[in-house]
């Protein structure tokens, strides 16, 4: 049934964004257009989303014990993505601003357009996208702290301050909403959810604008695109489902099916928009970080029900 769920939000992606790709190739969508469409996802809609999903459940103290558990585990996919990256870098003899590119691809995922909708529609209850805020606040301060270190070559030395945005405020806030049972006048509650609910469809034309506008046919010729949508898409993410499930099992913590879905999920989306934007603005191999993009989000219509079968396959045997 969830693997029917996930094939069928997947081909609806698939629509929206080939609509979003049809508009932007007949000009109703400019690259303007485009650029604050992206804004309006990740500055509107989404901390409506996110908010309206914390001020609406219940403080079950195991749903918040699962979230905190995320957060940790967010972390713990970064750290073993960046040794993979780096490994992969050196085995495949990549530049620094090669090398930088592919770590931080590894690292970062698509955890904001493609995640929280995806996750919205599998855990329809809101578990999905409050798991996922935790996912996001983890990865968020990794991007804008070590990713800006790393692609500016060390000439900016902190990012914290991008830290405060419209999506940390929502969590917050949303996070006292709900640890102190505040009720939402049920106007004001019907128009966040609506608004917050506008983020699947337009992140789907977003990703489907921005990859008509992209020129890469000699970028996705780079042999390392194909090695990291191995390792981010597959490999990597398979080993951690297995890797996780049995070292809590031995060490006696329970993580929540819910839960464990949204950490290994989030480590399989496809390569993080962000990094492209700041490769642009630090002067770093931005082809090769539009070919990271292009090519992993078209592959995950066919990964993502796959590793989902494969973490259900685990979740099921350990």
């Amino acid at each position: 049934m969830a693997t029917e769920i996930i094939l069928r939000q997947l081909l609806i992606f698939g629509i929206l964004m080939g609509i979003g790709a049809l508009a932007y190739w007949q000009k109703f969508i400019t690259t303007e257009m485009k650029n604050n469409l992206a804004r309006i996802v990740i500055d509107v809609t989404l901390p409506f989303l996110i908010f309206t999903t914390f001020a609406n459940m219940e403080a079950d103290p195991k749903i918040l014990r699962n979230g905190l558990l995320v957060f940790v585990l967010a972390f713990v996919n970064l750290v073993i993505f960046n040794l993979v990256g780096r490994l992969s870098s050196r085995l495949l003899k990549l530049k620094t601003p090669q090398a930088t590119v592919h770590t931080l691809h590894l690292m970062l995922g698509n955890i904001v357009f493609l995640g929280f909708p995806l996750l919205d529609a599998l855990f329809p209850n809101g578990v999905g996208v409050f798991y996922g805020a935790m996912y996001q606040l983890a990865s968020n301060s990794v991007t804008f702290t070590y990713g800006v270190y790393k692609l500016s070559a060390g000439t900016q030395k902190s990012g914290w301050k991008s830290l405060i945005n419209p999506n940390t405020i929502a969590l917050f806030l949303g996070a006292i909403v709900l640890l102190l049972s505040i009720p939402l006048p049920n106007v004001v509650n019907v128009s966040f959810v609506s608004l917050g609910r506008c983020t699947s469809p337009l992140s789907m034309i977003y990703i489907g604008a921005m990859l008509a506008s992209m020129s890469i046919r000699s970028a996705i010729k780079h042999k390392s695109i194909y090695i990291l949508t191995l390792y981010k898409l597959i490999l990597v993410p398979s080993i951690l489902a297995i890797l996780y499930l049995s070292i809590l099992n031995l060490l006696g913590i329970d993580i929540s099916k819910e839960a464990f879905f949204v950490v290994i999920l989030e480590a399989a989306m496809p390569c993080q928009t962000i990094v492209v934007i700041l490769s642009h603005r630090y002067n770093g191999d931005h082809l090769l970080a539009g070919g990271n993009l292009f090519v992993t989000t078209l592959l995950s219509i066919a990964t993502l029900p796959l590793v989902f079968a494969i973490v259900q396959w685990v979740w099921n045997m350990v």
